[in-house]
């Protein structure tokens, strides 16, 4: 099933006395139980593609269609220092409204295992490694049962064999939860994972 869509999508943006166009007639999709990497070099228009697909950002001409909730793993984790693991999963509750239950709490516990953090939900940011950090974001992300997952460089604070590591972790989600992930990365030496990669260039879509 198709759960990210986007046809011939345009982006611009002012830039001084000119205009940059980040994205120029784009048309992706992004498939359940997929692992679509996204390449490219700085200001090719990866991170618009996503903020585009986000909802963070809207196009100036073109269609952006999603099935589904979106969850997005951004490059830094940005945990708050004071609140618990568990916790920076919770808030995410909060801020929807959703009344922090008991079951709600098993159920962050749950996530927190299944990214590798099992017993860690008492411990603080500063107790954390970078790559732990990074997959308490990935929890955090995956807190609204998302049917997108949208990760924009997540590893790339992290040495070659964490970044597997937090690869190896994106693409078994994939597959046990049926999610659409879209990884935007310039680390080439992980795309093996993938079961599709596209190239960038230019504000286009070459591969």
């Amino acid at each position: 099933m198709t759960v990210l869509t986007l046809h011939d999508v345009t982006v611009t943006y002012p830039d001084g006395g000119h205009t940059v166009t980040a994205l120029e007639h784009v048309s992706f999709s992004a498939r359940a139980g997929e692992l679509t990497a996204v390449v490219g070099e700085s200001g090719s228009g990866k991170s618009t593609l996503l903020s585009v697909a986000a909802g963070l950002s809207s196009p100036d001409s073109g269609v952006v269609d999603v099935r589904g909730g979106t969850g997005m793993v951004f490059q830094s984790p940005n945990l708050l220092d004071s609140l618990t693991v568990r916790e920076q999963l919770l808030v995410t509750d909060h801020i929807r409204g959703t009344r922090i239950t008991r079951g709600r709490r098993r159920r962050a516990d749950g996530l927190l295992a299944r990214v590798g953090l099992e017993g860690y939900g008492d411990r603080r940011p500063h107790q954390l490694s970078g790559g732990q950090r990074q997959r308490v974001n990935i929890a955090r992300a995956l807190t609204g049962e998302p049917a997108l997952l949208l990760a924009d460089e997540p590893t790339s604070a992290l040495d070659h064999r964490l970044s597997r590591r937090i690869v190896e972790l994106l693409r078994g989600l994939t597959t046990d939860r049926g999610l659409a992930t879209v990884l935007v990365t310039h680390d080439r030496s992980q795309l093996d994972l993938a079961d599709r990669v596209v190239e960038m260039r230019d504000g286009t879509l070459v591969g």
